[in-house]
């Protein structure tokens, strides 16, 4: 089957509860620069899309942020490590 959105990011699987669908840039809280945004075709309207795809099918809908490239860079080592339990 042909995916609904041709993009890199997009992820589409059944499962037992039907069709789920979404964006993995999203999902995981990636942000993409707008060189990234350029080459997947990752627009104002395609983001819309996307979002109501999700909700649909889903319920809800995360879409990837999308930034310059300094500030990107900038924030690129900037993360936390995740807090583990009992540490």
């Amino acid at each position: 089957m042909k995916k609904l959105v041709d993009c890199p990011n997009w992820k589409e699987y059944q499962s037992l509860n039907g069709w789920v669908m979404f964006c993995s840039a999203g999902a995981y809280g990636r942000s993409l620069t707008v060189a990234e945004a350029k080459s997947c075709c990752c627009n104002n309207q395609q983001r819309y899309k996307c979002k109501k795809l999700m909700e649909n099918n889903v319920g809800f809908g995360l879409v990837p942020e999308i930034h310059e490239e300094s500030f990107a860079e900038k924030t690129k080592g900037n993360r936390e490590p995740a807090l583990l339990p009992g540490r």
